[in-house]
C-alpha cells in the first residue's frame, strides 16, 4: 500500500511537469518496473533523482523509441531493447499498435464537475480538483494541475500518468471521495471541503 502512495503521488507530480510542457516523455511512477532492468532510482534515465528533464542517454534512447513506435507513453518494459552506448531506437523490433481498449473522452456537462470540484485528502497529502471552463483539473498541495479527461460522468482519465480517477457519490447525490486507480491498485481519497 505505502508503494501505492508513492507511485499515486509521483503520478500527480509527473502530470504536473505534463502540463507545463507540450509533451511528457518520462515517467517515474515506473520506477518500481524499472528496477528488473537495474534501476535503483529515476538516474537510471534522467540525470537529476527529481527525473524529469534533461535525461540520459538511457532516457533519450526511450523518448527516441516512443517516437518511433507512436505510442502516447513511455513503456518501461521496452528497456529490454535497450543497449549500452546506443542513442537509437530499436528499429529491429516491430513497432506495437496503440491499445485500441484505450477508452475515449466523453461530452460530459460541465455543470456536472461543479460537485467534484474541491479537496480530498489523499495518503500522499491533499489533492484540490479545479474546474476551468468546460475542464476538470487535479493538483496536490502545492504543485500545478494535470486536466482530467472524462470517460463517463463519473470517471476520469489522467492520461499523462495512467491514473484512472473516480468520483463517489452518496445516496442523496453529495461526492463523499474519489477512488485512485493506477496499474489495479486502488487508494481512496476522502472529500473534505
Amino acid at each position: 500500500m505505502k508503494r501505492f502512495k508513492l507511485i499515486i503521488a509521483v503520478s500527480f507530480v509527473v502530470a504536473i511537469v505534463a502540463a507545463l510542457v507540450t509533451q511528457s516523455f518520462a515517467y517515474p511512477p515506473f520506477l518500481a518496473k524499472a528496477r528488473k532492468f537495474g534501476a535503483k532510482d529515476c538516474t537510471f534515465c534522467h540525470v537529476a533523482a527529481e527525473g524529469g528533464a534533461p535525461w540520459n542517454a538511457r532516457g533519450q534512447w526511450l523518448i527516441k523509441e516512443k517516437e518511433r513506435r507512436g505510442a502516447d507513453a513511455v513503456d518501461v518494459e521496452w528497456l529490454a531493447d535497450f543497449k549500452e552506448g546506443s542513442d537509437k531506437p530499436a528499429a529491429d523490433k516491430p513497432a506495437q499498435a496503440k491499445p485500441a481498449d484505450k477508452p475515449a473522452a466523453v461530452k460530459v456537462d460541465p455543470k456536472v464537475y461543479d460537485a467534484y470540484v474541491g479537496q480530498y485528502d489523499a495518503p500522499f497529502g491533499v489533492l484540490t480538483i479545479s474546474r476551468e471552463g468546460d475542464k476538470l483539473f487535479g493538483a496536490p498541495e502545492g504543485q500545478d494541475k494535470a486536466e482530467l479527461v472524462p470517460t463517463s460522468e463519473t470517471e476520469f482519465d489522467v492520461p499523462s500518468v495512467g491514473v484512472k480517477v473516480k468520483f463517489v457519490k452518496d445516496s442523496a447525490g453529495k461526492v463523499t471521495h474519489m477512488v485512485l486507480n493506477h496499474d489495479g491498485e486502488e487508494l481512496q481519497a476522502k472529500k473534505i471541503k
